[in-house]
C-alpha cells in the first residue's frame, strides 16, 4: 500500500497548500501568511510522526488498534464508555480498510489541524478586519502577529493522530460557525456532536461561555439575546448530565467537587514522574499560573521542555501586556463573540488548573484555550491603541 500512502500524502499536501485559494476575502499578504503557516504546521506534523513513532505515545495506539482489530471490537470499546473508541472508529477506514501507514495518518490529521488555523484566522479577521494593523503590536520591537501563531506547541498537539487534534478542529469550527450562525448551523451541530463524543466537558464550557456572552452583547436586540440564550441553555441542559456522568462526578456539592479535583490532580501527578507536580498546596492563582505558563526554565527536564519554556515565556509576556492595556474596560465594550472567547478561556483555565498535576498533560490540554487567549489579547491591545489615538485626535481637534 506504499503507492496509496504516497498518493494520500500528496493529496493532503496539495489540498492544504491550495486551501487559501477557496477564500476570496483574503488579501495577498494574508494568503502568504497562511501558506507559511501551512508549511510550518506540516513540518511539525512530520516531527510529531517521527518522535511518537520512535518514543511511543497514544497516537500509535489510536492508529494500530483499528488496524489490528475488527469493527465489532471497536464498537465494544465504545460501549464501555471509552472516548478512545470514537477515535478508533474515526481511524478505522483509513487504518484498517485502506491500510494506510502511521505517517500518512498523521498527515491527514495535520490537514485538519491546518484547517483549524484557517478558521482561527477568520475569527481574528472578523474581530480585526485589517489584520495588517496588528503588525503595529510588538514585544521587544518584534510584531506579535503573525509570529505568535508559529509557537510550536500550538501545532504539535494539533497535527497528530488523536483526540487533541480532533478537539482543536471542533472548537475552531464551532466558533467559526458562530460568525455566520444561520449559514453555518450544520458546522455548529457537527462540532458539538464530535466534541461531545471526545471531550464533552470542553463543549460544555463553550456552550456555557457563549450562552452567557450573547446575553450581555450590547450590539444585539433584546429578542435576539433571548432567542440565542435559550438555544444555548437548551444545548447546555441536554449535555449537562452526560458530562457529569462522563467525568464520574457523583454530586455537585462543594465537598464532592473538591474531592474529585484533589483525586484527579493526585493521579495526574503520579502519571509521569518526570513532569508530575504536586499542586495540592498551591493557592488558586498559582494553580492557574502553573496551568497556563509552566513549564518555565526552572522546570526543564529535556529538550522539549526548553522549547515549551520559551513558548510559555512569550505567552506570559503577552498576558502582562494584555493586563497593562486595561482589559476590563475594553471587554465591557466588546461584542458577544469576544466575550464568549474570554469566558471560555477563563472557565477552562480555572477548572483545568484545579485538576491537572502533570506539566506534560497541561501542555496538551491548554492547547484548546491558548489560541483564543491570543485572539482576545490582540484585540485588547489593538482596541486600546485605537482608543488612545481617538482621544489624542479629539484633543488635538479641540485645541
Amino acid at each position: 500500500m506504499i503507492i496509496l500512502d504516497i498518493c494520500i500524502c500528496i493529496i493532503a499536501f496539495l489540498l492544504g497548500y491550495n486551501l487559501v485559494n477557496f477564500f476570496s476575502d483574503l488579501t495577498k499578504n494574508e494568503k502568504s501568511f497562511l501558506r507559511k503557516l501551512f508549511f510550518f504546521h506540516f513540518f511539525i506534523g512530520i516531527c510529531f510522526s517521527i518522535l511518537v513513532g520512535r518514543y511511543g505515545g497514544d497516537a500509535q495506539l489510536y492508529w494500530s488498534f483499528p488496524k489490528m482489530y475488527e469493527l465489532n471490537d471497536v464498537f465494544n470499546v465504545i460501549e464501555k464508555g471509552s472516548p478512545s473508541g470514537i477515535v478508533y472508529l474515526i481511524n478505522y477506514f483509513p487504518s484498517h480498510i485502506l491500510d494506510l501507514s502511521f505517517f500518512t495518518g498523521n498527515m491527514i490529521y495535520s490537514l485538519f489541524g491546518y484547517i483549524s488555523f484557517i478558521y482561527i484566522f477568520f475569527i481574528l479577521k472578523r474581530i480585526i478586519p485589517d489584520t495588517e494593523k496588528l503588525k503595529e503590536i510588538k514585544l521587544f520591537n518584534i510584531p506579535i502577529h503573525p509570529w505568535i501563531w508559529f509557537l510550536p506547541n500550538l501545532h504539535y498537539w494539533s497535527s497528530g493522530i488523536g483526540k487533541d487534534t480532533i478537539l482543536f478542529f471542533c472548537i475552531a469550527l464551532f466558533v467559526y460557525s458562530l460568525l455566520e450562525f444561520k449559514k453555518r448551523f450544520l458546522g455548529i451541530l457537527l462540532s458539538i456532536f464530535i466534541a461531545i463524543l471526545i471531550r464533552p466537558h470542553i463543549m460544555l464550557f463553550l456552550v456555557a461561555a457563549f450562552g452567557v456572552a450573547y446575553l450581555f452583547d450590547g450590539y444585539l436586540k433584546n429578542y435576539q439575546k433571548i432567542f440565542i440564550f435559550l438555544l444555548f441553555i437548551a444545548a447546555f441542559a441536554s449535555m449537562f448530565n452526560y458530562v457529569v456522568e462522563f467525568i464520574r462526578l457523583e454530586s455537585l456539592d462543594i465537598t464532592a467537587i473538591e474531592q474529585y479535583a484533589n483525586t484527579k490532580a493526585s493521579k495526574l501527578n503520579q502519571a509521569d514522574s518526570g513532569s508530575g507536580i504536586d499542586i495540592s498546596g498551591y493557592p488558586f492563582p498559582l494553580k492557574v499560573f502553573t496551568f497556563l505558563y509552566r513549564p518555565l526554565f526552572f522546570d526543564i527536564n529535556g529538550v522539549l521542555a526548553v522549547v515549551a519554556s520559551f513558548e510559555n515565556l512569550i505567552l506570559l509576556l503577552l498576558t502582562i501586556k494584555i493586563v497593562r492595556n486595561k482589559p476590563f474596560r475594553s471587554l465591557r465594550n466588546s461584542n458577544g463573540l469576544i466575550k464568549g472567547l474570554v469566558f471560555y478561556f477563563l472557565i477552562g483555565a480555572s477548572l483545568f488548573s484545579l485538576i491537572l498535576g502533570n506539566l506534560g498533560i497541561m501542555l496538551r490540554q491548554k492547547n484548546a484555550f491558548i489560541p483564543y487567549l491570543i485572539i482576545f489579547g490582540l484585540w485588547i491591545i489593538f482596541y486600546n491603541s485605537q482608543y488612545s489615538k481617538s482621544i489624542n485626535n479629539n484633543q488635538m481637534g479641540a485645541s
